[in-house]
């Protein structure tokens, strides 16, 4: 083997190889002090991509599920002020049913009147007034303008749409943005007295009593369609949460595999790379003394 001193190419391979290991080193530091395998674009480019797209889909679905929830609350918002009117209206029926009865006197239909316009009233108030969020629910507001051909749109304007109208609700709750998938519209008929059609009722005689047992047991059955209408949204609801809490834990999952760092390997790249760095170090220095071999010759 010939000895040059011009170019010490046992220096320039041990160089190398040291700046290769120090590569390996800081790589490994960086993921073990940050947690992630993928810290810059130029670590993995096409894993980068794919991780990227799956963030957003994780975050488009808490967003969702959250979307969801609200309209839970709303829907039993609604819900629990029909539940109050559900009362209303079963003791305005035994009101009626009571004041039918010939063996009562004037005045004790006249009282019970009293009573049942009172009901009336706050049913009506309730109704009115019941919102969430500035959202009136059930004051007729968000009740479908007409009815519909389209067979979810049940009695009494309430129902489940992808076209909607101006007094329909949106409820978006996917990660994107496809009708019918993503997000649709809902309409919740009105519970006033006068969309009950309850207005004029009263029970000061018998004639009047009987008739409205009969109007009242019609809006009771009303009622009851928008009633059973909101627990069953809320059902449908709670089961797209339950969906997206799946969908998210699996896309975290992925994105985890593709982005973390796994601590038990890049703790051995770490382990060997120190090890490298020591022992290249060592073999530097001994391929940069090689050429004082000459200083020997010549002397």
């Amino acid at each position: 083997m010939s000895t040059r001193i011009n170019h010490n190419l046992l220096s320039l391979g041990a160089q190398r190889a040291l700046w290769t290991t120090q590569t390996d080193l800081d790589k490994a530091v960086q993921r073990l002090s940050s947690g992630l395998r993928i810290n810059y674009a130029w670590d993995d480019p096409t894993g980068l991509g794919i991780s990227e797209r799956l963030r957003a889909a994780i975050a488009g679905m808490a967003e969702a599920e959250k979307n969801a929830n609200y309209d839970v609350n709303m829907m039993q918002t609604a819900e629990g002020a029909l539940a109050v009117i559900d009362e209303k209206l079963i003791r305005m029926r035994a009101i009626a049913i009571q004041a039918s009865n010939g063996v009562l006197t004037t005045l004790d239909r006249q009282v019970a009147n009293v009573e049942f316009q009172q009901l009336k009233s706050e049913m009506d108030r309730i109704a009115r007034t019941a919102n969430y969020n500035g959202f009136f629910l059930l004051d007729g507001s968000r009740s479908a303008p007409a009815i519909s051909t389209d067979t979810t749109l049940a009695l009494g304007f309430n129902g489940v749409s992808t076209a909607g109208n101006a007094n329909s609700v949106k409820f978006h709750i996917g990660e994107s943005n496809t009708v019918g998938q993503d997000y649709y519209y809902i309409n919740i008929a009105g519970m006033t007295a006068s969309q009950l059609g309850i207005v004029g009722l009263d029970v000061s005689n018998t004639a009047t009593a009987q008739e409205a047992v009969e109007t009242i047991i019609a809006a009771i059955n009303s009622k009851d369609v928008t009633r059973t209408f909101l627990g069953s949204m809320v059902e449908r609801l709670q089961n797209t949460i339950l969906n997206l809490k799946v969908q998210a834990e699996s896309a975290t999952a992925s994105e985890s595999t593709i982005r973390d760092a796994d601590f038990a390997a890049e703790m051995s790249n770490f382990t060997r790379a120190q090890i490298l760095m020591q022992t290249g170090v060592s073999m530097l220095t001994t391929a940069n003394s090689v050429p004082q071999i000459v200083a020997q010759l010549v002397g």
